[in-house]
Parts: structure tokens; C-alpha cells; sequence
């Protein structure tokens, strides 16, 4: 029988852990809010509540209203995406990945709840809130799965591109709600107007292309990190999956093996040398 997972957050690392547990063989359903605060929305499966369906690596995830539809993505070989109550589900996983990335502002996952818990980045202790926890911060540890203790703490410093780190973040300038006043893939020039937030601006830092930028309607605290300009240019960027996300993902696996759910040596694809 098929071993079920539930995937708690369907943004960039969770549709990396989701499409690598997916390809491994296990059946999945991946919980989002109902207006994902995620950033990069064509490589995330959390975008289906908003989009209906959406490919990612070439797997497919589509929003689910009722369990007949998560039946019917099963049988389709699809993900299921689910923005309902969990508890309405009335289903038991063997595996729940909490990959809300949200550290200790939302509830956490607690290690009664599935044969196999796992969360990903800070905010877990492993043995004792979770069974394993993944590394998702870049540098040599990033995809060590943890059997004792926790990640590092979250740095807040994307990946390098071209020399460019800090300077390519969009930040809110206050606490309240986002307007987009643009869309991924522009390309935009320093001091351009690429979103507001109650009325104030939120401007590019660099020359460069929206890589990332939450929808509008989602509330974003001051200063907080609301998107991120690429200043590649490259819009094929906007579908890739990051080797971030890629590496998260197959640390999954390796977890879910260990655990002893998966057998050894499942399929997985390679890393791609894409920063960021």
C-alpha cells in the first residue's frame, strides 16, 4: 500500500519537497492557505489555489474542493492541492513535512502527528518536536537531515547573484496589505514602484527582473520581505526550480527512508546549479 504524506505549505521548498516524495512514489496532499503568501509563484504547487492547476518540473498540482477530486488526482497521477480544514480530510498520513517556513509564527507541527514528522529550517528541535529536521539555509549544510537538534537560525540573506545579495530584496515599508502594482517577469529599473502597501511604495532596489512578489491582498509586516528582484534578466528563471529547493526535496526522501517508509535508492533527479 501506498504510504500517504501530507505537506504542510505548497510554496518554493515545499513544492521542492513535495515533486521529490512525489517522484520517490508516495501519495501526497499539500495544504495552503486559501491566498498563498508565497513568493515565487510559477514554481510553487501552493499557486493551484489561485490558478486552478499548475506544472512544476513536470508534475502536475490541482486544487481539490472535496475528497472525490483528491481520488480523481490520485488516479490522474496529480497532486493534490487542499486550502480546506485539515481535520475535514479525515485522513491519517504516515508522513507530515511541515514546510511552512513560517519558524514560530504559526503552530507547529507536533511529533504525535504522523509515523514520520519533519520540519524544514529553524524552529524544530529533532527528538523532540519532530522526528528529523532539514537544513534549508545555502552552505555546506544545506540538506542534512538532523536526527538530534535543529537548524541553523534563519540568516534573512538570499543566495549571491552576480555579486548582488541584500540589495535584491523588496521589503514592505510598513505593516498592512500589498497591492501589486506590477508582475512577475517585469523588468524594472532602480526606484521603480513595484507594489504598495497601504499606500506606500515598495521600490527596486537594482536593475533587474521580478523574480518574486507576493499576490496582492496578502498581509506583510514592516520590513518584511515581500519579493525579490533577479538582475539575470532571464524570465526562464520564473519556472526552474532552484537548487535550493531541489536539494530540500531530496532530503526529504532521505528522511522518509531512513525512517524506513521508502525503500533505499528511490528515484530522484540531480540538482540544478541555478543560485537562488
Amino acid at each position: 500500500m501506498v504510504a500517504l504524506a501530507w505537506i504542510r505549505g505548497g510554496g518554493e521548498l515545499g513544492t521542492g519537497v513535495a515533486h521529490a516524495l512525489f517522484e520517490a512514489g508516495l501519495q501526497l496532499v499539500v495544504i495552503e492557505l486559501a491566498l498563498p503568501r508565497t513568493l515565487r509563484q510559477g514554481v510553487a504547487f501552493a499557486s493551484a489555489a489561485i490558478e486552478g492547476r499548475i506544472t512544476v518540473g513536470g508534475v502536475e498540482a490541482i486544487h481539490c474542493l472535496d475528497h472525490d477530486a483528491i481520488n480523481a488526482a490520485w488516479a490522474a497521477h496529480q497532486v493534490p492541492l487542499w486550502t480546506g480544514d485539515e481535520s475535514s480530510l479525515e485522513l491519517r498520513p504516515a508522513v507530515l513535512v511541515d514546510a511552512r517556513m513560517r519558524r514560530l509564527t504559526e503552530p507547529l507541527s507536533t511529533i504525535d502527528e504522523a509515523q514520520t514528522v519533519i520540519g524544514i529550517g529553524p524552529g524544530y528541535v529533532a527528538g523532540q518536536d519532530v522526528h528529523y529536521v532539514i537544513e534549508s539555509n545555502r552552505g555546506p549544510r544545506l540538506g542534512q537531515v538532523i536526527t538530534q537538534g535543529g537548524a541553523e537560525a534563519h540568516t534573512g540573506i538570499p543566495g549571491n547573484v552576480q555579486g548582488r545579495r541584500e540589495e535584491r530584496l523588496l521589503r514592505a515599508p510598513r505593516a498592512g496589505t500589498l497591492t501589486r502594482t506590477a508582475a512577475l517577469g517585469d523588468f524594472v529599473e532602480t526606484g521603480d514602484v513595484v507594489a504598495q502597501v497601504d499606500g506606500e511604495a515598495v521600490r527596486a532596489r537594482l536593475p533587474g527582473m521580478i523574480r518574486g512578489l507576493k499576490l496582492t491582498g496578502v498581509s506583510v509586516g514592516a520590513h518584511h520581505k515581500v519579493g525579490d528582484v533577479d538582475p539575470r534578466r532571464d524570465r526562464t528563471l520564473l519556472e526552474t526550480m532552484t537548487d535550493k529547493a531541489r536539494a530540500v526535496g531530496q532530503a526529504a526522501v532521505k528522511a522518509v527512508t531512513l525512517a524506513g517508509v521508502l525503500t533505499p535508492s528511490p528515484r530522484s533527479s540531480e540538482p540544478q546549479e541555478e543560485k537562488d
